[in-house]
């Protein structure tokens, strides 16, 4: 039998450092600037706190559709493919709010809410 004494500060590191590892890396993911086209006329403005909701749910669409390119799907389970197919239509909710809100606006700076979401 193991000595508690040993095995719960041990414990407690473990646990520590994969808090710690888990922690790096969430906040290793850095927002990029969503793409935007430079237009002669005039272009809906929306605020920068809208602008800074659209940077988040661009980058979110982003890492889903890595997630779900990555997915191996059982044909043969029915909870694999409903998986999968929840997943799509996340990502496809997220790409028409994006196309809705926020395609073809601008605000003062996407840039800058990229970076404040990057400081967080």
């Amino acid at each position: 039998m193991l000595n508690n004494n040993f095995t719960k500060p041990y414990f407690t590191r473990i646990i520590f450092v994969a808090i710690l590892v888990t922690s790096i890396n969430i906040s290793a993911y850095e927002y990029k600037v969503p793409p935007s086209s430079s237009t002669s006329g005039s272009v809906p403005y929306i605020s920068d706190q809208a602008m800074e909701e659209c940077v988040m749910v661009y980058n979110d669409a982003i890492r889903l559709k890595d997630k779900i390119d990555t997915i191996q799907v059982d044909r043969y389970s029915q909870q694999s493919v409903d998986n999968y197919n929840n997943k799509v239509n996340r990502h496809s909710n997220m790409t028409n709010k994006f196309n809705r809100d926020c395609a073809g606006k601008q605000s003062y700076s996407a840039w800058k809410a990229a970076q404040k979401l990057n400081n967080r």
